[in-house]
């Protein structure tokens, strides 16, 4: 039973209040940017461990709380002391531990869902006007994939979700399949909804905005047939909504009953900061935010660049010599003192100099994806294993060396014969080894990976994983046929070669780059983040994407009849996409904005941040 007696006050104390169990009410939580969100979400849930834990574990019951990305749960359960009375989990993650038991009727849905699936593509392939052309090839290839596994359901008992694996294998779900299922069984099934509300009668789901429609408005549906037992809330800000999939009519369309609390005051940005991005969001829904009662002024400027230039690393270190005369923060000379903010992960490559190593691997979405994550067992031998001894040889660190020798090298491992019989001799020989390592390195900084991973192998320093260890000897060559796998696994071990050919320099910064190490990220990935100092580059040409167009926005590119007709309707479009983008980036400074705009029309980009009233003339600087 919820404690009137509450030490919160303000919305705090309502969103409290809403998640009685015994009088449960349902609620959209508006907060906009740096608007304390997390910190609310945190004070709620340690109000109710306070007040109201003894009768949660009475009930056997936990209160649920899903978030976005595994960084934010990990934050959210460190500031909970790592409670069990919250489970505190990834959407997909949370979906999968509710789904898990029930592989009966996971079997069933697949078995439907492929032979639907199957029944289209046969139909488009007899539809096809060319049966050797690209479309029919992949339709036909797909149809075969779907067949493979429609056919291997009966030999499948258990089914498993494994969200780090770069190859899924039998009776496998990947994160779309996951996420249809749960809202599949949560709609179709009474008794589905009875699991959720019996192990959790309150929900709490962070940036709501971006969670898929069909599984929230399964979620919302869940909430309607069952309002005296559960409480369902939702923290988000629809200006913030940047992935395709969400439930775009969010805030218009609850039902009645709900809760519509609301945080106005920005913590985060200073005055000028919270004044943009009130402007950018004036005609999309007229939510407005106020600055907290000590905010400093903060530092905007624009930088209009015809996109003909084509040294950016040079005209950017003029941006950023700018601002620190402007700001008199020297800090603004410094790459990894601010935050630069690209569209794509290629143009943070190219800046950031790690291009060597990520672009080749950026070309195989299996590789990419594995890459930019950071989970796999083959790059996490690159950031936790291999840059950490190369650092510690560098630096002379015997103490870090032999930490990392014991815990990944069979050179000190109780499984060598050699070690057991003669420690201080092999010990001995891993000197001479790490002192070989260090002298090479020392030779040459721009070390090739593939030279580094050489002598690893000759010295057995570490244990290379396979997918490397691969490239270190000369293959055989084949004569037969390959198949559709075998040229899958070509175009990998390519993208891997070339990667392995990338100087050391660049390896190092691509870890430093996934684990946001880097003065880089991109405009979608820094959501929910702040930094001191921000640079925004908005440049369409280099980005050589569809979904957004600041070259639209800025009034530099006409609307096509789509966009047009998209704006009229209230559809979403480049234009609202990139204008809630913008909003985004913007909205991360702390301090001081630098907005760097790359155009093909400097001049028109000019009008339009002076028509808007987004800048003052004073704000606009035209390189």
């Amino acid at each position: 039973m919820i404690n009137n007696e509450s030490n919160l006050t303000g919305v705090d104390k309502e969103i409290y209040q809403y998640l009685n169990i015994d009088d449960p009410q349902s609620f959209l939580l508006f907060a906009g940017a740096g608007s304390g969100k997390t910190r609310t979400l945190v004070n709620v849930l340690q109000e109710i461990r306070d007040n109201d834990l003894n009768r949660f574990i009475q009930n056997g019951q936990r209160v649920a709380v899903i978030t976005y990305t595994n960084a934010a749960c990990e934050e959210i359960k460190h500031r909970l002391q790592y409670d069990p009375l919250f489970h505190i989990s990834t959407i997909h993650s949370f979906i999968w531990d509710l789904i898990k038991p029930f592989s009966t009727d996971i079997k069933d849905w697949l078995r439907n869902k492929l032979t639907d699936d199957i029944t289209t593509l046969e139909s488009k392939l007899a539809k096809a006007r060319k049966k050797d052309g690209i479309t029919a090839i992949k339709n036909a290839r797909s149809k075969e994939s779907k067949q493979r596994r429609l056919d291997e359901l009966d030999t499948i008992t258990d089914f498993i979700y494994s969200p780090v694996s770069n190859r899924p294998g039998k009776g496998s779900l990947n994160h779309a399949e996951i996420i249809q299922i749960g809202a599949y069984f949560l709609t179709q099934y009474e008794s589905m909804q009875k699991v959720l509300i019996n192990r959790f009668p309150i929900l709490l789901i962070d940036e709501s905005q971006d969670t898929d429609k069909r599984l929230l408005e399964s979620f919302i549906a869940t909430q309607q047939a069952n309002q005296r037992r559960f409480s369902l809330g939702l923290f988000g800000d629809m200006m913030q909504r940047i992935y395709s999939g969400g439930k775009e009519d969010l805030g218009s369309s609850l039902p009645s009953g709900w809760k519509s609390p609301a945080k106005i005051q920005n913590y985060r940005c200073p005055k000028r900061i919270i004044s943009l991005i009130n402007k950018i969001r004036q005609d999309t829904d007229g939510k407005q935010q106020e600055p907290k009662q000590d905010a400093i002024l903060g530092h905007l400027k624009l930088f209009i660049i015809d996109s003909a230039e084509k040294d950016k690393s040079a005209i950017e270190a003029r941006v950023r010599q700018q601002m620190a005369n402007h700001t008199n923060d020297n800090n603004w000379i410094l790459t990894n003192e601010i935050k630069t903010l690209t569209l794509e992960h290629a143009m943070a490559a190219n800046r950031g100099e790690f291009s060597q190593f990520f672009m080749p691997l950026s070309k195989v979405d299996a590789l990419k994806d594995a890459a930019l994550n950071g989970a796999s067992r083959d790059f996490k031998f690159i950031t936790k294993q291999l840059l950490p001894l190369i650092s510690a040889v560098e630096n002379d660190d015997e103490f870090e060396i032999i930490q990392i020798m014991n815990r990944y090298s069979k050179l000190l491992s109780s499984s060598n014969s050699d070690f057991i019989e003669d420690p201080l001799e092999v010990l001995a020989s891993a000197d001479k080894a790490i002192a070989a390592l260090k002298e090479t390195i020392i030779k040459n900084p721009n070390l090739q990976l593939k030279e580094i991973l050489l002598l690893i192998k000759k010295f057995e320093l570490l244990v290379i994983p396979d997918k490397f260890y691969n490239h270190l000897s000369e293959l055989p060559d084949s004569t037969e046929e390959p198949s559709e796998d075998a040229l899958l696994v070509d175009k990998e071990y390519q993208a891997l070669s070339e990667a392995l050919d990338a100087s050391i320099v660049h390896v190092k910064n691509y870890s430093k780059y996934v684990s946001e190490q880097l003065g880089f990220g991109t405009h979608q990935g820094v959501k929910g983040l702040e930094f001191e100092r921000v640079m925004a580059i908005l440049d369409d040409e280099e980005a050589n994407g569809f979904l957004f167009s600041y070259e639209k926005l800025f009034g530099a590119k006409e609307l096509s009849e789509k966009d047009q007709s998209n704006e009229s309707d209230g559809i979403d479009s480049a234009i609202t996409r990139t204008r809630r983008l913008l909003y985004v980036i913007c909205s991360r400074a702390k301090n001081s904005l630098a907005v760097v705009a790359y155009t093909s029309d400097p001049s028109a980009v000019n009008e339009k941040a002076l028509a808007s009233n987004w800048f003052n003339s004073d704000e606009i600087i035209m390189m």
